[in-house]
C-alpha cells in the first residue's frame, strides 16, 4: 500500500541508521537520511518525505526541537514525525507527544511493529491523501497500438516532464519523466530500474499519461538507451519477442525518430492516444 513513499530517518548512530534504513528499505519505501538535526531540516524542505523518523536525542538539537522547527517552515509543515526514546525514559515520551509528534517508538525496535506504526502513521497523515492520478484526466492508450518503449522514446526526443500510469494484466506502475530524462519508476514492490524492465515487458494493457507531473526521486541513472537493451535481453531470455525492431542494432538504439516520433498532436490525429477530462 505505501510503497514508493518517502521517509527521512534522523539518528546520530551509524548502527540504528543502517538498521532502520534496511527495515524500511526491504518493505519498499524510499529512504533519506541523516546525522544531525541542521541536515535533517534541510533534507525535509528540499525532499518533503511522506514521514520523518527522528531519534530523540541527535548531537545538535533534540528530536522535539527538529520537529518545532521543521512545521515552522512552509514546506515541511505538514511532515508527521515518529520519535524514537530510550525504553525507559516514560518522560520523554509524554514530552514529544504533548510537542506534536504523532507517536513514539522505544529504541531498540521491533521491525514487524514499526512497520505497522508507520503504516498506522501514514494512513493518518495528510500525504496520504494527495490526489491520486486520474484516468479520466489522462491521454491514454493501449500498448497493442503504441509500446511503453516507443511512447519512452517519444518522451525522450520530445523532452517531456510527465508520468506514464501503465496498466497490464498482472502488473501496473509508472514511469516519470523529467525533461525527456527517465528518472524513477516504481511497479508493485520494485523501484528504478527492475521496475522499468517489468514494465517494458507488458505487451498488452492500457497507458495513461499525465503531462507536467514529475517525481521527487529519482532511482534510475541509466540511459533510455541502455533500458531499451537489457529490456531486449531479458525478453530474449524469457523467449519472447522485443518490442522494438532490430533492438540488439547499436544503430538501431541512438533513438532516432520511430514510427510514432511525430509527436502527441499526430498520436491523437491517428487515433493511437485519446484524450480525456476538460480541453
Amino acid at each position: 500500500m505505501f510503497v514508493n513513499r518517502e521517509i527521512l530517518i534522523v539518528d546520530s548512530d551509524f548502527s540504528a541508521l543502517k538498521a532502520l534504513k534496511n527495515a524500511l528499505i526491504e518493505n519498499g519505501f524510499i529512504v533519506h537520511f541523516a546525522h544531525d538535526g541542521d541536515l535533517a531540516l534541510r533534507l525535509a524542505i528540499r525532499h518533503q518525505p511522506d514521514l520523518i523518523l527522528c531519534d530523540a536525542s541527535l548531537p545538535d538539537m533534540d528530536g522535539r526541537e527538529l520537529m518545532e522547527r521543521a512545521h515552522k517552515e512552509p514546506e515541511s509543515a505538514g511532515i508527521p514525525f515518529i520519535l524514537l526514546t530510550p525504553a525507559t525514559d516514560v518522560n520523554v515520551k509524554v514530552a514529544a507527544l504533548e510537542a506534536g509528534a504523532d507517536d513514539c517508538m522505544e529504541k531498540p525496535f521491533d521491525e514487524t511493529e514499526l512497520i505497522a506504526r508507520i503504516h498506522v502513521v501514514l494512513r493518518r497523515s495528510a500525504k496520504t491523501c494527495r490526489p491520486r492520478l486520474k484516468q479520466d484526466e489522462a491521454i491514454r492508450g493501449n500498448l497493442v497500438d503504441l509500446s511503453l518503449i516507443d511512447l519512452a522514446q517519444l518522451f525522450h526526443m520530445g523532452r517531456k516532464t510527465a508520468v506514464i500510469q501503465v496498466e497490464g494484466e498482472q502488473t501496473e506502475g509508472q514511469i516519470y519523466f523529467e525533461a525527456g530524462d527517465l528518472v524513477h519508476a516504481v511497479a508493485g514492490t520494485r523501484i528504478g530500474k527492475d521496475a522499468i524492465l517489468e514494465l517494458f515487458a507488458i505487451q498488452d494493457g492500457a497507458f495513461f499519461v499525465h503531462l507536467h507531473v514529475g517525481s521527487k526521486v529519482r532511482t534510475n541513472y541509466d540511459s533510455l538507451t541502455k533500458l531499451i537493451m537489457d529490456s531486449a535481453c531479458r525478453l530474449d531470455e524469457a523467449g519472447g519477442q522485443p518490442q522494438v525492431t532490430s533492438v540488439k542494432d547499436p544503430k538501431a538504439l541512438q533513438l532516432n525518430r520511430s514510427p510514432f516520433s511525430e509527436g502527441i498532436k499526430e498520436l491523437f490525429e491517428k487515433g493511437v492516444i485519446e484524450q480525456f477530462g476538460k480541453p
